[in-house]
């Protein structure tokens, strides 16, 4: 018997410390693909399959990383990830060819996040809108912005900021609650700052984002009424991430045009989950119910 113990210990041992070996390997992969896509030669690998070759990888004067996909004399289609995210976020969209029939793609970096310099967190929402923005100085056509999860409520408020610019705002899976936010116990954890130089940049960047999320949502609630330009809500009624009452509660505060469009079982990730039905929503957004189910997905354009 007193044996057992000690051998019990060494496996217990040798266990941890495999385990924090694969935990470390795992993080140093992530860091190491989200640099390797937030590079020019990354970025264009991941984009490689779309239909379109006439993409370019823009900056703007704050260091704002976006692509500029399609022809430049069609209408803007503004994308804004969440987070974490990046650029890769929509890809799945990029591929839909029939999207460029109507638009010109420019897909955001958010602050923080892949291309875009500087490398740390921005708590402001507001300062995300306001950087964002900056990719549509210059546009002669007013532009669609479609923003998913907290890219959401950016993409919303950018309508209360700059309404001259934005035809439309599309909402996808967005978080604007400041008190109905599913927060995972490890994100408290994982706020201690040693963890910034443990965790993959994108990993820290969405920490901090997230627990200072509710207070940065709080900040932007007065803007919500301040919106004139038409916007649409799209959220699956089953998502595990942001809960489905943030969007009614967003149709409560604003006095725009607006719309609540309800996806039957749709989970979180819709722009990866179901791109032919954004890809055909934006494309024909008067011809959509307001309850949509994932089986229906590729008919909203017929």
């Amino acid at each position: 018997m007193s044996r057992f113990f000690p051998i019990t210990k060494r496996i217990f041992r040798w266990v941890l410390y495999i385990a924090l070996a694969l935990v470390a390997i795992l993080f140093i992969v992530i860091e190491s693909f989200d640099r390797y896509v937030s590079s020019e030669k990354g970025t264009r690998w991941w984009y490689k399959d779309i239909p379109r070759q006439d993409w370019t990888i823009n900056y703007t004067p704050s260091g704002l990383r976006y692509l500029e996909i399609g022809d430049a004399n069609k209408q803007p289609l503004l994308l804004v990830h969440g987070a974490p995210g990046s650029v890769m976020d929509w890809s799945a969209v990029a591929k839909r060819e029939r999207i460029y029939e109507k638009y010109r793609l420019l897909v955001v970096d958010r602050p923080g996040y892949g291309g875009t310099k500087p490398r740390g967190a921005e708590k402001d929402l507001k300062v995300h809108a306001e950087k964002i923005l900056e990719v549509l100085e210059g546009e002669t056509q007013k532009a669609v912005i479609m923003g998913h999860s907290y890219g959401g409520p950016i993409a919303v408020i950018m309508g209360a900021l700059q309404p001259e610019k934005i035809a439309k705002i599309v909402g996808v899976s967005g978080q604007y609650d400041p008190d109905n936010e599913v927060t995972f116990r490890i994100s408290y954890f994982l706020n201690f700052k040693i963890f910034r130089f443990l965790l993959p940049r994108m990993l820290w960047v969405s920490n901090v984002e997230k627990l200072s999320h509710p207070d940065a949502l709080r900040n932007i609630l007065p803007l919500y009424p301040k919106i004139s330009v038409p916007v649409v809500l799209i959220h699956g009624d089953a998502d595990t991430l942001v809960p489905y009452p943030n969007s009614p509660f967003l149709m409560e505060l604003m006095k725009n045009d607006k719309e609540l469009v309800t996806i039957a079982d749709g989970d979180h990730p819709l722009q990866m989950q179901a791109p032919d039905m954004l890809a055909d929503f934006v494309l024909n957004t008067e011809q959509v119910p307001a309850e949509v189910t994932l089986e229906e997905e590729g008919e909203l354009a017929k």
